[in-house]
């Protein structure tokens, strides 16, 4: 005789032998009893709980030869052809393999007949959410009015598949996952009536691992008798399966609320190397979290529950991604990091705390916290020699320095204009005073004129106004010098009136009435030409070295004229800056 697992010889045969399903027998033996069997039942639930076993035991409890009876004997043959699956009463369909109308159709005409041997002709449709629409239309109408000998059974996992129109035409009974201890309870059994010796931590070990399918755990224990013997241990159920002990997974989960990133990844590393699954270690470690959440609220528990909430979402979104992940380690690992960085951050109830404590005026134990890094203090010591370097910035202020010492260079140089330098002799205390006196009221002006410029921005008039150069402004008057080849469009403003609103836009602007000269530059092409002689090269090398901003184009106007006083004015030269314009020379 060939070899049986353990999944089908002991499969239960009777009501009281199913494990973990006592509200769903204890339901059917009281429907028998009373003679209230209904003619369809739907079983749902995940795989390997008994829901073709109770689908089976019901048809022995209908069919045998005492019956219908709550407690079939097992021994007579109506019982015996159905635990062996070749009753002609009870016809097990696949529904998977026949979700054809054609196969419900012939179904339904079968129905018609009556049984071989017993009273009830059972159909028992497995996995029926994977019929098709045609097909449980087809048998809507022989569930709802079958013949009084059928009797219609229907096992899915996946309920939320099933037409609504034939749910309400069954009793629907949710089979559970079954608990660990009665599993665990269940392998012992196994292994006395089979003479083995198996450690209780064994099979709490293939219990836990089963995750409520008694099925999946009786495989499990017929594999680890292949590989262990008559006699199994932990330390062998752990190896077969690659299952990680309770002591690694605390330690685990200590590392980690310690903030001991390097010691985590360790324990994840050793597993890893191990051969252990890493998926199984996660769904351990949230297991273990889950535990000490709910020994937290019965004050078994000392560890933070806030603490233990957010590393439970993050290793629960951890264990979505690692189904999908082709490496399951570096998951791990990152999110173990990421742990260890959400624990060291302050929560909202350590700051009230704190604040509370220094309220009181007790001392605040989050000090050696902070005494952990003691390189953060070292890090600001070279940090202090980079503030003396930033002295050079000092240096740039004193970059006006250089304008002075140009100006008396080329004084002996041009000794015919006798007034230039009686003006430029006291520059910088002229500039100075003028910057002071007439600062707030240029910058208004400028800003003025920006604005004034943009009220043109749509119009082709734009463009020549924003090349314009604020020249100065005087009591009643503001000159703007354009370029000579702005000339046309000048002449075109002027003739559409724009100057007009130009003027009225920028008195609104300052708050009194100003009128707008515009020139264009060619005036300075002649105040250039003026001088004849030609020493003035010479300078124009030193004034670029000692100023090589814009104000380049100043050497190539003589030291006393008053064009040059013009161009060096720093008025003038904020002007420049902030219309982004230019000086340019201007050739007849």
């Amino acid at each position: 005789m060939s070899y049986r697992v353990f999944a089908r010889k002991y499969r239960p045969q009777t009501f009281d032998e199913v494990v973990g399903q006592e509200h769903i027998t204890r339901t059917l033996q009281n429907a028998i009893s009373a003679g209230r069997v209904a003619q369809a039942y739907l079983f749902v639930g995940p795989r390997g709980i008994g829901k073709t076993s109770t689908a089976r035991i019901l048809a022995k409890a209908l069919n045998c030869v005492n019956g219908p009876t709550a407690t079939p004997c097992g021994v007579c043959d109506a019982c015996k052809e159905i635990a062996e699956g070749r009753s002609l009463d009870v016809l097990e369909i696949d529904g998977a393999s026949n979700n054809g109308v054609e196969n419900i159709r012939e179904l339904r005409d079968n129905a018609a007949y009556a049984p071989a041997r017993g009273p009830f002709k059972v159909y028992l449709i497995d996995e029926v959410h994977m019929l098709s629409a045609g097909a449980f239309n087809a048998l809507l109408k022989t569930l709802e009015e079958p013949p009084e000998h059928v009797k219609f059974i229907f096992a899915t996992t996946e309920a939320q598949k099933v037409p609504a129109t034939i749910t309400s035409r069954c009793q629907r009974f949710d089979l559970r996952r079954i608990p660990t201890e009665s599993i665990s309870a269940h392998l012992q059994d196994i292994a006395r009536k089979e003479n083995i010796t198996m450690e209780p931590a064994a099979a709490d070990a293939i219990a836990r691992a089963a995750e409520g399918g008694l099925r999946d755990a009786e495989s499990m224990l017929d594999q680890s008798v292949a590989f262990c013997g008559d006699n199994i241990s932990a330390t062998d159920v752990m190896a077969v399966f690659g299952f990680t002990p309770r002591e690694v997974i605390h330690s685990l989960l200590d590392h980690v609320l310690a903030r001991d990133a390097a010691a985590a990844l360790a324990v994840i590393a050793g597993q890893a190397e191990a051969g252990r699954d890493l998926s199984r270690l996660l769904a351990d470690l949230i297991s273990l979290i889950r535990d000490e959440l709910v020994a937290g609220v019965v004050g078994a528990s000392s560890a933070p529950r806030e603490k233990l909430l957010l590393l439970l979402d993050l290793f629960a979104e951890t264990e979505a991604r690692m189904r999908w992940a082709t490496d399951k380690k570096l998951q791990f690992d990152v999110a173990t990091i990421k742990a260890v960085h959400i624990l060291d951050q302050a929560s909202l109830d350590d700051v009230l705390t704190t604040l509370s404590a220094l309220s009181r005026g007790e001392s605040v134990p989050a000090a050696p916290v902070r005494q952990t890094p003691p390189a953060v203090p070292a890090r600001p010591a070279p940090v202090a020699p980079a503030i003396p370097a930033a002295a050079a910035p000092p240096k740039l202020e004193t970059a006006p320095a250089p304008a002075p010492i140009s100006i008396p260079a080329p004084t002996p140089s041009a000794p015919t204009h006798e007034t230039a330098p009686a003006r430029q002799l006291p520059s910088e205390d002229l500039l100075l005073t003028k910057a002071e006196e007439r600062e707030e009221k240029s910058i208004d002006a400028s800003i003025a004129w920006e604005n004034v410029a943009r009220t043109y921005e749509t119009s082709i008039k734009y463009r020549w106004l924003t090349k314009g150069v604020f020249a100065l402004i005087e009591a009643d008057s503001v000159l703007v010098q354009l370029p000579p080849s702005e000339a046309k469009e000048l002449a075109s403003f002027l003739g559409e009136m724009g100057r007009k609103d130009a003027e009225e836009k920028l008195s609104k602007a300052l708050n009194r009435k100003l009128t707008l000269r515009i020139e264009i530059g060619e005036h300075l092409a002649v105040v250039e030409e003026t001088p004849e002689p030609e020493p003035e090269p010479a300078p124009s090398p030193e004034v670029k070295a000692s100023t090589p901003e814009p104000a380049a184009a100043v050497p190539q106007a003589p030291v006393g004229d008053p064009m040059d006083e013009f161009k060096n004015d720093p008025l003038i030269k904020k002007a420049l800056e902030i219309f982004r314009g230019e000086i340019q020379t201007a050739t007849k």
